[in-house]
């Protein structure tokens, strides 16, 4: 059945405890979709988002090299504004598609090697520490940091020589500049290589398009609709979990701000607000998600993810402290609770109604079980 008008308000206003409960869901229509339907799904979301992604992931970490490249050389106060506004663009970058959980990421050490965290054990802090006050110079070689522990040439390990002392970097050749240079090169040849792997010929890009031919990574080309589907569950999760929860604790007392992701850059905002309009262009991108409800006739469905993933972004701009002071502060820490309940909702709609509406089967992802 439709979303009632009651349901529809819901969404709206926010009520998340209402959202989502087994009457509300409609019944499953598997096989609804054709395979042209789920094919162009498939070359939309890979087309215009992944591979544009990773490709401009390439791009900016390039670039953050460059400008680190200079600032080391000669030190000044326009090269460090420089070297943090590509710090950032390029976190950006990465942001955008931390979504995408699987594919040519998990090759290599997978996710990691880009962004190592939530370090629960603080074991990659303890090396980067070590490496710092050691200087030790095994790291600086060209593609050295493939080589060693990934919390060592990450982007987490990149904000740590940049923004845990700033003075570290500002000497004219010093060792902590040459090091972030190192890090942000290997980042670049990552970056690239992930590239090189969806787009040459045979790579990954083929399989996800000719998946309802069956292919190596695929049975068919539902199978690949699921993994993407089951990846803007996953990226829900992640944020409610890991990026919220987490750091919030249980009680107000519980709060534990450091938690928080990359909070010496005052970032952890921003990284959720990416990692949700990376969801939303999912739903919104031509030929995606939304178009394909809308062309099924389940545009009831369609129209309420949009409104309450637009929902969500308005929340989140709406604060204007970094997320490492609003967890501590007991005037945000019902908007914060009303956030969580919201993602809770959202992520049961992509998981059971949207999963339902196009019969796909979403599967598991990194947060289940936590």
């Amino acid at each position: 059945m439709p979303f009632s008008k009651a349901f529809r308000s819901t969404l709206k206003g926010g009520a998340a405890a209402l959202l989502v409960t087994g009457s509300l869901l409609s019944p499953a229509s598997a096989g609804a979709i054709s395979t042209d339907q789920t094919t162009a799904l498939l070359t939309a979301l890979t087309d215009q988002l992944i591979v544009p992604g990773y490709t401009h992931l390439a791009e900016e970490s390039s670039q953050l090299a460059d400008v680190l490249d200079a600032y080391c050389t000669t030190p000044d106060t326009e090269g460090r504004t420089q070297v943090e506004a590509h710090f950032h663009t390029t976190m950006d970058a990465w942001q955008r598609v931390q979504i995408i959980q699987f594919g040519p990421i998990y090759e290599n050490r997978g996710p990691a090697r880009f962004q190592f965290w939530p370090d629960k054990r603080g074991t990659g802090q303890r090396q980067l520490r070590q490496v710092l006050n050691n200087q030790d110079e095994t790291v600086l070689p060209s593609g050295a940091l493939a080589e060693k522990s990934v919390a060592l040439g990450d982007l987490q390990a990149l904000e740590y020589v940049l923004f845990n002392d700033p003075d570290v970097t500002a000497q004219p050749d010093s060792f902590a500049c040459r090091y972030a240079l190192a890090i942000a090169r290997n980042q670049e040849i990552q970056a690239t290589e992930i590239v090189q792997m969806w787009t040459r010929n045979g790579g990954y890009r083929e399989q996800v398009l000719s998946a309802a031919e069956g292919t190596d990574v695929f049975f068919d080309e539902k199978e690949a609709a699921g993994r993407f589907l089951n990846d803007m569950a996953g990226a829900i999760d992640v944020v409610r979990l890991q990026k919220l929860d987490r750091p919030m604790g249980l009680t107000l007392t519980g709060a534990r701000p450091k938690r928080t992701e990359n909070w010496r850059s005052q970032r952890s905002l921003r990284n959720i607000q990416l990692n949700l309009e990376s969801v939303q262009q999912f739903l919104t991108v031509e030929d995606g998600f939304g178009d394909l409800l809308t062309s099924i006739g389940k545009d009831e469905t369609a129209t309420a993810m949009r409104e309450l993933v637009s929902e969500v972004l308005v929340d989140i701009a709406a604060f204007d402290q970094p997320l490492s002071e609003i967890v501590e502060d007991p005037d945000t820490r019902g908007d914060l609770e009303s956030l969580l309940a919201k993602l809770r909702s959202l992520q049961s709609v992509v998981r059971e109604q949207l999963a339902q509406d196009l019969g796909l089967v979403p599967g598991f992802n990194a947060t289940d079980g936590d």
